[in-house]
């Protein structure tokens, strides 16, 4: 007889990409364990989850914003949450429903700590979202990424230290070398997140126009999020810089394994996985993230010396100079890179999932 557990939440890699982590480990360890994600109708969503063949239930959750924008839209398509998720738990019976911190979450959270199923959150940045902070009384456990989250988040609510969990591919870059020796040409890659990618992708055109005959013998992989491929491909085309772009790199760990160093947001998800792939960070926080997080988790890693935070200007022009001013030293200086991969590793936590199993195992025990 099938284990089923549901993952509540989803919309963006950075919530996606845990879930599918503790999901893999959770049926290596369990083999009869269902895992089905619970979230939304996003195309980023379904394309994920598709590609990992992960079964997919859509709530018709509306935004926090739309309460103040269209308040009769928001209270009937979150009363359907409610009750669709009300459906899902007498359908599936889950034994523990784990909590992957976005708003579309709450609908099943909420409903499953009705019916007295053990509740598991994660949380992934050093800053605790609104969600977690709201869900976090219906947890038995709160597994938070960085130690400094736990001062933030309710007090009474167990909260551990588990690092943010990485899928199976990612974790196991912790076992190669951080500089790719054998590439050629070396590679910086850039990653938009799949918000405020927008800004980031003009600021890189901005860059290459500006300093083309510097970037000899570098090619760029840019991960652009949907709408702009075709833009920053035509660009970097016309300009004549080797590169290789996409909407989404299925394959991040390939890429992680190539690249010399990484322009990226500093969402948790992805500066877990960068960790373990022990590469130099140019980190640009999303300056519209809630609570300013990423800026909060890009200060965690740059106290370490394992990154270099710039700050989104106004204009593509000044956050291209304010790109420079860090790339123009470290194109050019190896044993740079290679230091600031070393000091990034000291962040690893390669076995985080097991950890967020072993806990979620521990929850359905004291429920029984």
């Amino acid at each position: 007889m099938k284990e089923v557990y549901l993952f509540a939440g989803g919309g963006t890699g950075g919530h996606l990409f845990p879930g599918l982590a503790v999901a893999e480990a959770l049926r290596q360890r369990h083999p009869l364990a269902q895992t089905v994600f619970v979230g939304t109708d996003r195309d980023i969503e379904r394309r994920i989850l598709a590609e990992n063949n992960c079964p997919h239930v859509a709530l018709p959750v509306s935004p926090l914003r739309q309460l103040w924008r269209r308040p009769d839209r928001f209270l009937w398509r979150n009363c359907r949450a409610i009750a669709q998720a009300k459906r899902l738990i007498a359908q599936y019976r889950p034994r523990a429903v784990i909590g992957l911190g976005e708003l579309s979450s709450l609908p099943l959270v909420w409903t499953a700590h009705r019916a007295q199923i053990p509740i598991v959150l994660l949380e992934q940045n050093a800053l605790p979202g609104r969600t977690t902070r709201w869900l976090a009384p219906c947890a038995r456990v709160i597994c938070v990424a960085f130690p400094e989250c736990v001062d933030h988040l309710p007090k009474g609510i167990p909260a551990l230290m588990c690092g943010n969990p990485v899928r199976r591919a990612i974790a196991e870059l912790l076992r190669e070398p951080p500089e790719p020796s054998s590439v050629h040409p070396p590679t910086l890659l850039v990653l938009g997140g799949s918000q405020g990618a927008e800004p980031l992708n003009a600021a890189l055109i901005e860059l290459v126009r500006r300093h083309h005959p510097q970037l000899s013998g570098w090619m760029i992989a840019h991960q652009t999020g949907a709408k702009q491929r075709s833009l920053v491909e035509s660009a970097y085309a016309a300009l004549g810089q080797p590169h290789v772009v996409a909407d989404f790199f299925p394959d991040i760990a390939a890429m992680y394994r190539q690249a010399s160093l990484v322009i990226s947001r500093a969402g948790g998800t992805t500066l877990a996985e960068l960790a373990c792939a022990g590469k130099p960070m140019l980190l640009v926080p999303y300056p519209h993230a809630t609570q300013q997080h990423q800026q909060a988790n890009a200060e965690v890693f740059a106290g370490q010396g394992a990154a270099a935070v710039v700050q989104q200007a106004d204009t593509a022009e000044v956050t291209a100079e304010r790109l420079w001013s860090v790339l123009e030293t470290w194109l050019s200086n190896a044993a740079l890179r290679r230091r600031l991969g070393q000091a990034a590793r000291t962040f690893a936590h390669p076995h985080a999932a097991d950890r967020v199993v072993s806990l979620l195992d521990d929850a359905v025990r004291s429920a029984a």
